[in-house]
């Protein structure tokens, strides 16, 4: 249970709990989350705003909710459709290809979610546990790396620890970037999505990692 919510004891009380977070997530795709108000998710969930408080102390309490929603669904996903299927044989760039268009996909997906989390815990970080980031972060830092080392054949880099690090910053910011604020500088500044995006990244993903160092 989540910082800031009450424990749920009757089916009732789970009922309206679920009708409350169906709501949140319907509202957070059409706006962000501070325009989002506590009369509003009560009326999409067609639940009294009492109801609201009695099960979440303030809107605050409702940011760890979301991320326990992405996170549901970051699981699920990577356990389905998420998962890349390397082949050694079509090699590295493809690899990478592959894999970037898959984060994108499961980022764009979720966006709206991560907008929210992402903005609000900057403001506020005491009301989302951290490590939960860093679990994210570690993890697709890990998938980074074992496609390095399944092509190590492939990467011209010297400092595998180095290029390891790039690879996986360049992997989450910028399309953390793109997907959470596309209307906003720099992500305007490439005004292409989707298959095109993460094509180009992944090619100069690869280029780097081809390029001997000095």
């Amino acid at each position: 249970m989540s910082q800031g919510e009450k424990p749920a004891y009757q089916d009732r009380s789970r009922a309206a709990r679920e009708k409350i977070v169906n709501a949140l997530d319907a509202a957070l795709r059409e706006k962000p989350f501070d325009q989002v108000s506590v009369s509003e998710i009560a009326e999409r969930a067609g639940v009294a705003v009492g109801t609201v408080y009695r099960r979440f102390e303030n809107k605050d309490a409702l940011i760890p909710v979301i991320m326990e929603i992405y996170q549901a669904r970051l699981e699920s996903w990577q356990a389905g459709e998420g998962a890349v299927d390397v082949n050694p044989e079509e090699g590295l760039r493809k690899a990478l290809r592959a894999i970037m268009a898959t984060v994108w996909s499961g980022i764009a997906r979720e966006a709206h979610l991560l907008r929210a989390v992402h903005l609000y815990t900057r403001l506020k970080p005491e009301i989302c546990d951290g490590p939960e980031w860093k679990k994210y972060e570690k993890a697709a830092a890990s998938t980074v790396a074992q496609v390095l080392e399944f092509f190590s054949a492939e990467v011209k880099r010297k400092n595998i620890k180095r290029a390891n690090a790039t690879a996986a910053y360049m992997l989450n910011a910028i399309f953390v970037e793109k997907a959470l604020y596309p209307e906003e500088q720099p992500a305007t500044l490439f005004p292409y999505s989707g298959k095109t995006l993460a094509d180009e990244f992944a090619d100069m993903l690869y280029a780097y990692l081809q390029l001997p160092e000095e």
